[in-house]
């Protein structure tokens, strides 16, 4: 038998932990420590804020989705896995606003999350039908 040391299950779980982990580090560093980018076009912050969940959401969706062992059907575990990211994000900014020198608690960067979490899913979604 050639067994794996770590198991498939494992590597996808452990992938989107990792980015959980490094979405709170990132999120929680100090104002003070962090450095100041102007983009006329579109405000930097809302452009990570965008990638950092539309990331989170697809490896959601390759931890959860794609090896379906919970007896929901897609759309609703799609739904579920976009709320997870809306929900995260939405705590992060209450400890950034309520914890952390000199961040903010922000409605856009709620907006630019969860914006990034669904458009995240809803491509993985349309992938997912072409693929099956």
């Amino acid at each position: 038998m050639n067994k794996s040391f770590i198991s498939k299950s494992t590597i996808r779980h452990s992938t989107w932990i990792l980015w959980v982990l490094i979405i709170a580090v990132l999120s929680f560093i100090p104002g003070n420590h962090l450095p100041e980018i102007k983009w006329k076009i579109i405000s930097i912050d809302a452009l990570v804020h965008f990638g950092m969940y539309f990331v989170l959401s697809i490896l959601l969706a390759f931890a959860f989705v794609f090896k379906n062992k919970v007896n929901l059907s897609k759309l609703n575990l799609y739904l579920i896995l976009v709320l997870v990211g809306i929900v995260f994000g939405t705590f992060v900014e209450l400890v950034q606003g309520s914890f952390i020198y000199q961040r903010y608690f922000d409605l856009l960067d709620i907006l630019a999350n969860s914006i990034g979490s669904l458009v995240g899913m809803l491509i993985v979604a349309l992938i997912s039908r072409k693929l099956v």
